[in-house]
């Protein structure tokens, strides 16, 4: 077991940024997610930010023929993450929307109350 992950770290080494960019980009996208599950958005903002300059950098270079299949696998997954954050997203607004109004139901049968 050991050795494995000798190679893998020795494999990796070999990997240029460039080709180490795509599997950070997809790797803070799941993040982003597991902090938008715990409710963490502040964190999500910033590795949102994170992950832009990534995907600015690896896309300031065309992709290659040879590229095309790969990138392409990994803009997948990260579409299908940023979806599920999106909903997410949508659901703890919609959360917050409620409870906003009955704060403002409140606030307003307290004026009426204390109103007489």
């Amino acid at each position: 077991m050991k050795n494995s992950a000798v190679k893998l770290v020795t494999d990796n080494t070999r990997e240029t940024p460039r080709e180490r960019q795509l599997p950070m980009i997809l790797s803070i996208s799941k993040e982003m997610l597991k902090r938008a599950k715990d409710n963490d958005w502040e964190q999500v903002i910033v590795l949102e930010s994170q992950r832009n300059i990534l995907i600015l950098d690896y896309f300031s270079i065309p992709v290659s023929n040879q590229e095309a299949l790969e990138v392409s696998n990994y803009i997948n997954k990260v579409l299908d993450i940023d979806r599920q954050l999106i909903e997410l997203g949508d659901q703890d607004c919609d959360h917050l929307k409620s409870n906003l109004q009955k704060i403002n139901h409140g606030k307003h049968a307290l004026k009426l109350y204390t109103s007489d």
